[in-house]
């Protein structure tokens, strides 16, 4: 039986899972509890954790959404560790990708398969290298977007539509109007991909997602049929379009994954050591969080890590 460290973000999804909550610090095997009070804070507890603890049955529990995740699995590697934490979560976010792509189900469903796990798995994280905004390295698990889906984030985590859905259980859905907002001020902009003895030049790129898993923007199938456990990243390249054409992409997306066949899109398995140049300033999010605005000239790689799921 692991003995789990939890990191709890007592406001994801509205802080709506209080049930969720009590269920599980009646769980036997909780060791230690802390509740995350600001951003960033969990980074700084998962470091905290990597870097003094001795528990070899220890296993990080982190209950809240795709930002709490990845602040934890931020601050682990961090601290470069010898031998890995194993990470186990709880979805209590507003998209809860990183569920949806590990199918973890909801956070009741997570809550009873967890009990009954007895190891970790291996999953595929990316690892980026270089010139992005607010910090130079930096790990995801879901993705990291260039363009339209980094005004989607910026737009729905700073309006209020979220907080209101998140209380009556809907938070996915405060994505949709953020979209179609997004679309109508974001611009076509310039981008270069070296993959290996490739040389690939984009000249209107419009949403740009690097990423290992299917979802995006809380149940939208971006690259339907990746899998977490795949050692490789890809990046999905949508080109500027009229609004009549991205609407029919935007359903394509939501319906079968058919968008991947628009000649406007392109679908590429990055080699490792991939290289991404886009020097007009553009906004830019990582797992659902805001990274900022700026240029970019980054080395993607990918990255594995236990995961007790």
């Amino acid at each position: 039986m692991p003995n789990f460290y939890v990191i709890n973000n007592p406001c994801a999804g509205g802080g709506e899972q209080s049930n969720i909550i009590n269920d599980v610090k009646k769980m036997p095997n909780i060791v230690a509890w802390h509740d995350t009070k600001y951003r960033g804070h969990a980074v700084k507890l998962a470091k905290h954790f990597a870097k003094t603890l001795q528990d070899n049955k220890a296993v990080i529990l982190v209950i809240g959404g795709d930002g709490s995740l990845h602040e934890t699995l931020n601050g682990l590697l961090q601290a470069s560790r010898a031998v890995a934490i194993p990470l186990a979560y709880i979805p209590t976010g507003s998209g809860n990708d990183f569920a949806r792509g590990a199918h973890i189900g909801s956070a009741s469903e997570a809550l009873h398969h967890l009990k009954s796990i007895h190891q970790s798995q291996i999953l595929t994280i990316g690892r980026i290298d270089g010139d992005i905004p607010r910090q130079t390295t930096k790990y995801f698990i879901n993705s990291l977007g260039i363009g339209l889906d980094a005004a989607v984030v910026s737009l729905t985590n700073n309006g209020k539509l979220k907080h209101y859905l998140n209380a009556i259980g809907l938070g996915s859905m405060s994505y949709l109007p953020a979209i179609l907002s997004a679309f109508t001020h974001q611009e076509a902009f310039q981008m270069t991909i070296i993959n290996g003895d490739q040389y690939i030049q984009i000249p209107s790129a419009f949403l740009v997602a690097l990423t290992n898993q299917p979802y995006f923007g809380g149940g939208i199938a971006i690259l339907p049929g990746a899998d977490l456990h795949e050692t490789q990243l890809d990046i999905v390249i949508a080109e500027k379009m009229s609004f009549f054409k991205f609407l029919r992409m935007f359903a394509a997306l939501k319906k079968d994954g058919s968008h991947l066949k628009f000649h406007t899109v392109h679908h590429i398995k990055l080699l490792p050591n991939a290289q991404i140049h886009v020097r007009n300033i553009q906004p830019s999010q990582i797992d659902g969080e805001n990274l900022g605005i700026g240029t970019y000239e980054f080395t993607v790689n990918h990255q594995e890590y236990p995961f007790w799921l």
